[in-house]
């Protein structure tokens, strides 16, 4: 089975442009409130590779999807999400080439977006999300052996960007001309191969600083024929990641962009009930920690990080056929969409709840397409609930309380895996 998850991404402009460049605020300029919501996505179409967009939304209204390469539009297509809130569009439609961006028009601020790659080898899912801020961080990158990792800058903006790499091993901090004021195009995509770049390393972390406009990184991530793809984020101090049950090996990488030491603390929801302090440690200077997760339960169970320092925490399944990551969230929240959520025809899928709260939630989980299934669930304080998926566009969870949903679904050894989009005033 190959897990990958899903990455969030957002920002195209009006009809048949994408983004203008970044320029200061003016008086005259328009305030980004009169701007439609966006998400913008990784787009492949390589080969026998394809990617379907699904798009969700707590409305029924119009979008547009304009996909971009080399410095132009390549395509847009129109599509309204219609009375089931959900629909599913091809990049390929938009005349969508080669590895490039794709940006999504919303109808509403509660939509949420996920681009689905698949092939006849793999299936991939990333939740397409908002242009970050000036750092990000991205870890767990591999060059051993067998193993191949890329990381991809996508700017949907008319205007160059710049950013610098600060790339950290095992070794230390890696020494490259590639990695400094590297630019990217406006509308373009470009990538960094650190396979050929600084081959043979165990553990790889990025810190991406943008010094000019604005960049989306994922990385890319291939080992023995299986493949995960994740975007990098903005690092915090607070972590929660709802865990699958089951499954191949499952551990998280809990890793800092920052040049100095940080101390870190894992608890535990599940089984036993809150374990506070399962793991506890001190992360060195741009360092990482693995922590075991395979022997905390055959079952579902959830993780907090507290850090006295900001890092990303999260989670990779591998084993000689699989591999995942996804990263975990900072926030709660009542609402989650969960776009390319599904159970395909032959497969299955699981939908993971945390409540990490201290009273119980109960949660309405529905099925978004054209046939709606609605149940009503309760999760346990500081507990954990697994539920079946179903052949669906993607699912809406809305709970009585602050919650954490992820997802995973496999078809004939392909899987994927993805944490929801929250939405705060769902």
């Amino acid at each position: 089975m190959k897990y990958v998850v899903v990455v969030a991404i957002a920002a195209l402009g009006l009809a048949g442009m994408l983004l203008p460049a970044t320029e200061p605020v003016t008086a005259d300029a328009v305030p980004a409130s009169e701007l439609p919501p966006v998400a913008i996505c990784p787009v492949v179409e390589v080969g026998e590779r394809h990617t379907n967009l699904s798009v969700l939304s707590s409305v029924n209204g119009a979008g547009r999807l304009s996909t971009f390469s080399a410095g132009e539009v390549t395509g847009s297509l129109d599509f309204r999400t219609g009375g089931t809130g959900a629909v599913t569009v091809a990049a390929a439609e938009a005349n969508a080439v080669g590895v490039s961006g794709g940006l999504i028009e919303m109808p509403s601020d509660a939509t949420a977006a996920a681009a689905l790659i698949t092939s006849p080898e793999l299936r991939a899912a990333e939740s397409c999300a908002d242009i970050p801020s000036g750092q990000t961080f991205i870890s767990g990158g591999s060059t051993v052996s067998g193993s191949f990792f890329e990381i991809q800058l996508i700017n949907p903006y008319a205007g160059e960007a710049t950013v610098d790499l600060t790339v950290t091993t095992e070794t230390g901090i890696e020494s490259d001309h590639r990695f400094d004021a590297v630019i990217v195009p406006p509308l373009s995509t470009i990538t960094r191969d650190l396979t050929q770049i600084i081959p043979g390393r165990e553990q790889i972390s990025v810190r991406v600083d943008t010094t000019r406009g604005s960049v989306l990184t994922f990385g890319r991530q291939t080992t023995d024929g299986a493949s995960a793809l994740w975007r990098a984020v903005p690092a915090g101090q607070e972590w929660l990641l709802p865990v699958p049950p089951g499954g191949p090996l499952k551990r998280m990488i809990i890793a800092t962009p920052e040049n100095a030491e940080i101390e870190y603390q894992v608890d535990l929801f599940g089984p036993d009930g809150y374990v506070e302090g399962h793991a506890t440690g001190v992360l060195e200077p741009r360092g990482l920690a693995l922590v075991p997760l395979a022997a905390v339960s055959d079952g579902a169970f959830g993780v907090r990080v507290i850090a006295t320092g900001p890092v990303v925490a999260s989670l990779w399944m591998s084993s000689d056929q699989t591999l995942a990551s996804t990263t975990a969230s900072q926030v709660e929240a009542p609402v989650w969409l969960l776009p390319g959520a599904s159970s395909p025809p032959g497969g299955s899928g699981s939908l993971v709840i945390l409540n990490a709260g201290i009273e119980t939630a109960t949660v309405n989980i529905r099925t978004l397409g054209d046939q709606a299934v609605v149940r009503s669930v309760d999760v346990a304080a500081e507990g954990v609930l697994v539920e079946d998926l179903v052949a669906a566009a993607g699912y809406r969870v809305e709970a009585s309380s602050p919650v954490v949903a992820m997802w995973t679904s496999n078809l004939g050894g392909e899987g994927t895996a993805a944490t929801g989009i929250p939405l705060q005033d769902g």
